[in-house]
């Protein structure tokens, strides 16, 4: 864990920026700068925000680029801007939160359990190298490669030429001047041009995590069934020269009161409420008022 770098989720960027500015123009600008790959670009995006509205100055300073713009963050998230799994884990929480703490983390076993199983057969079924999120993402970079004319320096290097700009990529350190190789952790178009070019397999130069294989071995551990609780043992029961039970007593934690005065639970059953005392007037007996308030002429 020391060794990650901390960053914000996107999502959440973006939504305190939008409700901030409440600029359409200004939010677009923005998203390109946050997906911006080189500090040039970046800071080019950052350029026109400024011209539109002086007032992204301060906010910027309270939300370092380093803990969201892609092109300044220290760490490498393949891709992943935005804290999906932790949602999915808090749709699981909020599914079983009322229930026991043992009770809960049955429940939380089960969806676990379930999870990777599908997961562990899907990927039996699987014959590329790479999942198949990853290998669409090679195909296309494949596919563009085809545009650019490569221009071998040496075994390692190469200048990869476009009508827009020439990139320069190292097939050992795996690296590209566009850097969209070392942050996503797949090989971009200019990339796969200079393997190609040298009759390298594109998919083999992708980080180990988006192979199969290691899809695989990441669900292939199990989670071990727990039997019914009809067969549990007391703690203590079946050691060695027959011991007794051992009577354990679990107290609850410590608590201290918060201070204020603690909020008042108001019990609400809306479907045992009295129906509503329907006024009639007594003069013309309609519905809806007093007999003071009728207009009606006598």
């Amino acid at each position: 864990i020391s060794q990650c770098s901390p960053g914000f989720c996107l999502r959440f960027i973006r939504e305190n920026f939008r409700d901030t500015f409440k600029n359409t123009k200004l939010v677009n600008i923005f998203w390109n700068a946050v997906y911006a790959l080189t500090a040039v670009e970046f800071e080019s995006k950052i350029t026109e925000m400024i011209e539109i509205s002086q007032d992204v100055i301060p906010w910027f300073k309270g939300f370092p680029p380093q803990l969201w713009a892609v092109a300044y963050f220290d760490g490498v998230r393949y891709g992943h801007f935005s804290l999906g799994v932790t949602e999915l884990l808090y749709k699981w929480a909020l599914e079983c939160h009322e229930l026991p703490i043992v009770q809960m983390m049955e429940h939380i076993r089960l969806q676990l359990t379930s999870w990777f199983d599908e997961r562990r057969n899907m990927g039996m079924r699987w014959t590329s190298i790479l999942v198949p999120s990853a290998e669409k993402r090679i195909l296309e970079a494949i596919a563009d490669a085809h545009c650019y004319q490569v221009l071998r320096a040496n075994e390692i290097e190469f200048e990869i030429v476009s009508t827009e700009r020439t990139n320069i990529v190292d097939i050992r350190s795996r690296v590209c001047s566009c850097r969209r190789w070392q942050l996503y952790g797949l090989p971009c178009a200019h990339a796969a041009a200079a393997l190609i070019s040298c009759g390298q397999n594109a998919h083999l130069f992708a980080e180990p995590c988006f192979t199969v294989a290691s899809y695989r071995d990441t669900y292939s551990q199990m989670i071990n069934p727990v039997p019914d609780k009809r067969h549990w043992k007391e703690p203590g029961e079946g050691a060695e020269g027959g011991g007794a039970k051992v009577d354990i007593t679990i107290r609850p934690p410590k608590t201290r009161r918060p201070p204020g005065r603690p909020k008042k639970k108001v019990l609400r059953v809306e479907n045992f409420k009295r129906p509503k005392r329907v006024v009639q007037c007594g003069r013309c007996h309609m519905l809806g008022h007093s007999q003071k308030k009728c207009t009606m002429q006598m």
